[in-house]
């Protein structure tokens, strides 16, 4: 399940990237803008549930953000939810999302939409980051397993993982 949700992750990002080549403003961009736009992979659309879900039949959230105070809304977000502690262990460690734009990751123990890494940017430094369940991008990898499985600390399947991109 995991692999599959590391696929849809890169295949949406890169959709979106494409939907706005020209512009790397998000504008309003949100899962309802997403929907219409068609951003989530058909294997997504599964059968019994009225909204796109990832492989672990959890929800998927999309939301602009900032790269900076001077450049709101050049940033998205991607929020998968309703994982497993294992599967929010495993996604928040995937530094290979670093080539396709990633700034930071959050692991929460409970279901959390896209937007909560807003005021995460480019530039901002590990240490200035408050709060101790999200990661700048190239640190994420070098963070003790205790940090991570504090992050994905649920109970049942109700982790979510949040990424932001540029």
């Amino acid at each position: 399940k995991t692999n599959f949700c590391i696929e849809e992750i890169i295949e949406i990002v890169q959709i979106i990237k494409e939907v706005h080549e020209k512009e790397r403003d998000y504008g309003e961009f949100d899962y309802k803008i997403a929907t219409k736009l068609k951003i989530f992979p058909k294997r997504m659309n599964k059968e019994g549930f009225s909204e796109p879900v990832n492989s672990y039949m959890g929800g998927v959230d999309l939301y602009y953000s900032s790269l900076s105070d001077v450049q709101p809304r050049s940033a998205f977000e991607v929020s998968f939810q309703g994982l497993s502690k294992f599967g929010c262990v495993h996604l928040m460690k995937t530094g290979g999302l670093i080539d396709i734009g990633l700034i930071a990751v959050g692991g929460f123990s409970t279901p959390t939409p896209a937007g909560v890494l807003d005021e995460v940017y480019g530039d901002t430094k590990q240490e200035d980051i408050k709060k101790a369940n999200i990661f700048k991008a190239q640190n994420v990898m070098y963070v003790s397993d205790d940090k991570i499985n504090n992050a994905c600390s649920c109970k049942e399947d109700v982790c979510s993982v949040v990424w932001k991109f540029r």
